[in-house]
């Protein structure tokens, strides 16, 4: 085997001995992708035929739920690890997602003549392989991307990864000779615990290491093996990785979360800092000071094929949401002592709040809420804009509408898609998404390498309980909520299945009440999940 050959055949050999839960990532989902080119003027091809690949798909947790959603769909995944391969084939042929080819083999053995593909993904993959796999990647990106597909490559970026850097040479210094990856990770947390508490206070790296440190110890195991231990990690400027796409014949778009290039979402300082700096600069320039200003660690950049580049907007125009369909998963939080009159508070599932006295903002988040996990078109948020905030002059409506929306995405509280949600609401009997219940029965064997996901392509825990997860797989859409409250009750009274705060209830009656809580309690969860489609 030559040297290159040799690295591989490692790398494969360290998934297939730690693997670990494929999940889903929103952000690489096609529907995303493509309303994100959407933003700039670019088509994308639409989703229900489209042909996806995805490079270093590990169990193809991040292919599942589009091929789940578009079953006409051809879905492909390549992965080195022939147990994580096999792992993901088991959950697919369980849930019937037919349209999912999951195959061991290594990208660089991609040619032109593996096909054309409309999306191509490579998610944490570029900066953990060797030089020729990562020109393989943009290869692919440039032979196997139809005229008019999009691509998604992510990588780790500096500056932001300068602190992460030198934490990754103590941990690799400290676990050489380690003979189990169970030794190799006690020893880096070891390091870990002396850059937590062990630092000179004269120590110049000290701000810098100890957050980055202390954040790492809540990561799992398998993300510090692979993260930071693997033997290879290149971490790159972002005005390199555009440069090298360049030269692959590849244009740069922009982030697959776009907000995350606006000065502005990081505050006035940030903004105006940059303005002066970046005046005569291009868009690649700007973006590359800006990664400066934020210490920005990880990027997720969507390209096309270089004829393309002319096509792209230098900025994104707000007019294009008026063609999309939105959901935000938002809850209400009650009013701080001594809040103004009229003021709304929601939190984010990032646990950030946004508030607002404007009642056209507050009206928008309202109508998401209520519509969550649906989707709803600009037209309806306007005409719930305007019955809720009839003051706004309507000749403005629309561009403050535009304006709030841009608010949320940039909070990173909004989705946003070209097409309405992927599946329509019952009207009346409780419904889970498709898929959902035979995948339950797959991700809680103690042996799968598939995680969740709901509607949105969002990796979701599932309930934990017996009698939740009981009544999980009773919750068909045939079922009425008087249904599944005899159901609940009648397993409860026979002690079948405990309460789920571990009460036994064997023998007990009049337990309808109890059942109706249950069964209102895990719907409440269910639809917050993303897994309820009413």
């Amino acid at each position: 085997m030559s040297a290159p050959d040799l690295l591989t055949q490692a790398i494969s050999d360290a998934y297939d001995e730690t693997p670990y839960i494929s999940l889903p990532f929103s952000y690489t989902s096609p529907s995303h992708l493509r309303a994100v080119a959407h933003l700039y003027r670019l088509e994308a091809p639409a989703l229900e035929q489209a042909r996806v690949l995805e490079l270093g798909c590990a169990a193809g947790g991040n292919l599942l739920p589009f091929a789940l959603a578009h079953p006409a769909a051809q879905v492909v995944g390549i992965d080195l690890s022939p147990e994580q391969i096999q792992a993901g084939r088991q959950v697919a042929e369980a849930v019937g997602a037919r349209n999912l080819d999951l195959r061991a083999m290594s990208l660089t053995d991609i040619t032109a003549a593996f096909g054309t593909f409309d999306y191509i993904i490579c998610h944490g993959v570029f900066s953990w392989v060797p030089p020729e796999v990562r020109d393989a990647i943009l290869r692919i990106c440039r032979e196997n991307l139809a005229p008019q597909g999009i691509a998604y490559v992510s990588y780790n970026t500096y500056p932001g990864w300068k602190a992460s850097d030198v934490i990754r040479d103590a941990m690799i210094l400290n676990s050489f000779g380690a003979e189990t990856p169970q030794e190799k990770i006690a020893r880096a947390k070891d390091m870990l615990t002396l850059i937590e508490g062990g630092l000179w206070q004269n120590n110049p790296l000290r701000t810098a290491l100890q957050p980055a440190a202390q954040k790492l110890r809540g990561q799992t195991d398998h993300y510090l093996l692979h993260e930071y231990l693997e033997a290879i990690n290149t971490p790159c400027y972002f005005l390199e990785f555009a440069a090298a796409a360049q030269q692959a014949g590849l244009a740069y778009v922009t982030d697959a979360e776009p907000q995350h290039t606006f000065p502005s979402t990081y505050g006035s300082a940030v903004a105006l800092g940059l303005n002066g700096l970046s005046v005569n600069a291009n868009r690649e320039m700007r973006e590359q000071y800006l990664d400066f200003a934020v210490g920005r660690q990880f990027r997720k950049s969507l390209l096309v094929h270089a004829e393309r580049a002319g096509e792209i907007l230098e900025q994104p125009e707000g007019e294009a949401l008026t063609a999309m369909h939105f959901a935000a998963d938002l809850a209400p939080l009650a009013p701080a002592p001594g809040a103004p009159a009229g003021q709304r508070q929601f939190r984010t599932p990032a646990n950030t709040a946004i508030t607002t006295q404007d009642p056209a903002m507050a009206a928008l988040m309202e109508a998401l809420l209520q519509a969550w996990p649906q989707s709803l078109a600009f037209d309806a948020l306007l005409d719930s804009v305007r019955q809720h905030a009839p003051d706004t002059p309507a000749e403005n409506l629309s561009q403050t509408l535009i304006g709030h929306l841009v608010t949320l995405l940039q909070a990173g509280a909004l989705h946003y898609r070209r097409e309405p949600a992927l599946y329509e609401a019952p009207q009346s009997r409780p419904q889970l998404l498709p898929g959902t219940t035979q995948l339950l029965q797959e991700v809680t064997k103690a042996d799968c390498q598939v995680g969740m996901h709901n509607a949105w392509h969002h990796p979701v825990t599932p309930p934990t309980a017996p009698l939740h997860r009981y009544l999980m797989s009773q919750i068909d859409g045939q079922r009425s909520l008087s249904d599944l409250r005899i159901l609940v009750r009648d397993a409860l009274t026979a002690g079948r299945f405990p309460h789920p705060d571990g009460t036994s209830y064997k023998g007990a009656r009049n337990l309808d009440p109890v059942a109706q809580e249950i069964v209102n309690g895990l719907l409440a969860g269910l639809r917050r999940a993303g897994l309820l489609l009413r």
